[in-house]
Parts: C-alpha cells; structure tokens; sequence
C-alpha cells in the first residue's frame, strides 16, 4: 500500500483502509480512564509512515477505540469509551482478537492489558514528545 506524501493526508488514508475488529474476541475487563488530554490525543490518532510503524491507534467520532497492525490492516483492540462529564473517559472491557491466524494473544489477562497499554504508550508517548 503506497502512503500519501503529504502528512495531512494519513488519518483519512488510514481510515479508509482500516474496519472493526472482525473474528472471534477476547472480553477482558480493563477499566482503563483516559484524561481528558489523552482522549484528544486518541481522537487525532496515531498513523503510520513507513513500514517500522507497526500499530495504527484512533479514537474514532463512535467513541471506539481501535488499534490495528499497520501492515496487516487487522483490528487486534477494541473498546468502547464511554466520557465522563468532565471530558474524560474510560473502558470498562477491552476487546482482543482471539485468532491465532492474525494475532498470537497472551494467554492472560493481565499480560494482554500489558500489551494494551504498550501499544496505547505508542500514542500517548509519541504525541507528547513531538
């Protein structure tokens, strides 16, 4: 898949691209809160450039989060987030792919919550430091 050159371009790009979690699923409660900072950073999202980027993460205008590998195109996390009255959010279940074929997931619950929120510092990380 060619990236457009223009940077301003990615986010719709990517969206076009890219769907729901589709498969068999994986519920993990996770109560995961988001501040009100990081929800706009989840709502610009996190989209690839080249191939080492290897996770593509948006909040969407649904208040889904997802998270896809960038090169498969696969939606490995979902969550609805629901806001708060004081613009923060937070997931009560974390929805992971549970299909070996496209993704290897860990065999607990706490090691896949770990996983989520290293892909979920990919976003939040890179956003603050550039």
């Amino acid at each position: 898949m060619e990236l457009p050159h223009d940077p301003n371009q990615l986010p719709r790009h990517w969206q076009a691209h890219l769907g729901p979690l589709r498969g068999h699923r994986w519920p993990i409660r996770c109560g995961r809160r988001f501040s009100a900072q990081e929800l706009d950073l989840l709502r610009q999202g996190l989209w690839p450039r080249d191939m080492d980027d290897r996770w593509a993460i948006w909040l969407g205008p649904d208040q889904v989060l997802r998270c896809w590998r960038s090169w498969t195109q696969t939606c490995i996390y979902e969550a609805a987030v629901g806001l708060g009255p004081d613009s923060t959010g937070a997931c009560a279940v974390l929805e992971v792919l549970d299909d070996p074929t496209h993704y290897q997931r860990s065999t607990s619950d706490a090691s896949e919550l770990d996983r989520f929120e290293g892909v979920l510092a990919l976003a939040l990380g890179e956003r603050r430091l550039g």
